[in-house]
């Protein structure tokens, strides 16, 4: 699934979520196969000084290997 800017508040009812402008961001790293791992590790350090310093040209592009479900 896809998450948009315009549906990541839907998303996250009740959650906390980015503080930064998401469509300011500039991609500046490639994941391969992006899961579970790296979504609780490089990602969170990523969020972090995104939100807490200002950093906005790391941004991840995620890159699967595997086939898309429907």
């Amino acid at each position: 699934m896809r998450i948009s800017n315009a549906m990541i508040h839907q998303l996250l009812e009740g959650m906390s979520g980015p503080k930064y402008d998401r469509a300011s961001l500039r991609q500046g790293i490639v994941h391969m196969s992006v899961g579970g791992f790296h979504r609780a590790h490089a990602a969170v350090y990523l969020d972090d000084l995104m939100s807490k310093y200002g950093v906005r040209d790391w941004a991840i592009c995620g890159i699967g290997l595997l086939p898309s479900v429907p």
